[in-house]
């Protein structure tokens, strides 16, 4: 019996932990949404630290507010249409448990459509202060797999919605410096699904006879556990703004990390032949906790312009995901904590940006390139509720003055992803195995109103 409790009480942990666990990764390079400004979209965010054209300033430099001379609002929306379609290369059970293939099919497209909205409003509040109130959604996902897919022990539903509030003020130290400061009210939503395999942890705990008897065979006595979670995190960004001559324009600024207590349950569909593995308070619905950091970034950027109607521009962000070695999470049942390895890189994202302006002023369009990289160090690490890789960004994008005071702004970006694999373990030991085509495809439009 001691030893049946304690694979019990290791198979709950590590499964439950494990998917809370990736919830909490979806904060990835390739999660983490860029998407804050359709302006920024058409130059691959190359100018963003720099850029005094929209009120994504709040968010990026807020330094910069003080370069906007009336009331402005900006709104915008995003459709991302990411692929992600799993191939198969001998993905297989634990071997203790016989090795045999894993059984069902390769998932479909998991990737779904994403909306993201975000807006913001600066005021100036005297020549030389400004304020500004930004609403966004910093991070993101939504993935869905077909229910009975080779990878369904690992993952079937992912969701993950961030709201981030953002009120900042700005300050005019000289003609050519500013400097700003914002809060953020960050609040996180997190739901997550995958199948259990009741059948592989009864053979490994009890053997095949008392298992077999019961129908508890691997593949054949499937459960789903349903995660789900939310917490609000505080956190702050600086930014710092510098115009050396009337061409040239530099930026720098720092959002900070932001902590997250997750609270959330853990629910469990337990078949009846499998309800003896219940006993002792095992896989039964409880309640969950776990410490996530959102890691902060270092932008840094230029704007140069190249004459009159030609302007160039470049940024690098630095994201500290090194800071997410290992997850902790503790439970209200009677299961101890848990720490899963991650072993997660710091990353770096590179743009360059042209934007060109017609003789005709009422027209400005732009292209961009950046590379993007993944903090997921190898196959071993990538889980399939993230199937992320570096990225490679195309864009394009146009501004058009409607009005004196009003301006609309449209882009597109096509990421190109190279193939992701993948050799992730579940709790239970299958060994998820094979290779994803991936690509991400972007559209935004923006308004902007000065009053």
């Amino acid at each position: 019996m001691a030893f049946r409790y304690h694979f019990f009480r290791y198979s709950f942990v590590s499964f439950v932990f494990a998917n809370i666990c990736w919830v909490n990764t979806v904060m990835g390079a390739g999660f983490a949404i860029m998407e804050q400004s359709v302006l920024e979209l058409g130059r691959a965010f190359s100018g963003a630290s720099t850029n005094t054209g929209d009120g994504s300033m709040v968010y990026f430099n807020p330094g910069a507010m003080t370069q906007v001379r009336s009331k402005l609002l900006t709104t915008a929306g995003y459709l991302i249409v990411p692929s992600a379609k799993f191939n198969d290369e001998g993905s297989q059970l634990n071997p203790l448990v016989g090795g045999f293939p894993l059984r069902g099919n390769e998932g479909g497209n998991a990737a779904n459509l994403i909306p993201i909205p975000n807006v913001y409003y600066i005021q100036p509040l005297t020549s030389k202060v400004s304020f500004g109130l930004g609403v966004n959604s910093p991070f993101g996902m939504e993935n869905q797999y077909h229910s009975n897919w080779k990878g369904r022990y690992q993952a079937i539903t992912s969701e993950l919605i961030t709201i981030n509030i953002n009120p900042s003020l700005a300050v005019k130290l000289t003609e050519k410096v500013s400097l700003g400061a914002g809060l953020n009210i960050q609040y996180l939503q997190a739901k997550l699904s995958n199948a259990v395999d009741f059948g592989a942890i009864c053979l490994q705990a009890i053997g095949l006879g008392a298992c077999g008897s019961r129908g508890l065979l691997p593949q054949s006595a499937d459960g789903m556990v349903t995660l789900k979670g939310d917490s609000v995190g505080f956190g702050f960004n600086l930014g710092l703004y510098f115009e050396p001559s009337q061409t040239t324009r530099l930026g720098i600024s720092y959002r900070s990390r932001v902590e997250h207590e997750v609270k959330g349950t853990a629910n469990y569909a337990v078949p009846d032949q499998a309800l003896i593995l219940t006993r002792g308070g095992q896989f039964i619905d409880t309640h969950t906790q776990t410490r996530v950091i959102m890691p902060d970034q270092v932008m840094l950027g230029f704007s140069q312009y190249l004459g009159a109607r030609w302007n160039l521009t470049g940024d690098a962000l630095w994201t500290n995901w090194s800071l997410n070695r290992e997850l902790r999470t503790d439970f209200a049942s009677p299961q101890g904590d848990s720490i899963q390895q991650l072993n997660w890189n710091d990353t770096w994202r590179l743009a360059l940006g042209l934007s060109y302006t017609p003789e005709v002023q009422k027209w400005t369009i732009r292209t961009g390139f950046a590379f993007d990289q993944t903090p997921v160090p190898n196959a071993d690490f990538r889980p399939a509720r993230i199937p992320d890789n570096d990225r490679y960004w195309l864009t394009a994008g146009f501004s058009y003055r409607v009005l004196s005071n009003l301006t609309l702004h449209g882009a597109y970006a096509h990421l190109f992803i190279p193939d992701p694999a993948i050799n992730s373990k579940s709790a239970t030991g299958d060994r998820l195995s094979g290779q994803y085509t991936a690509q991400v495809n972007i559209v935004g439009l923006q308004l902007d109103w000065r009053f």
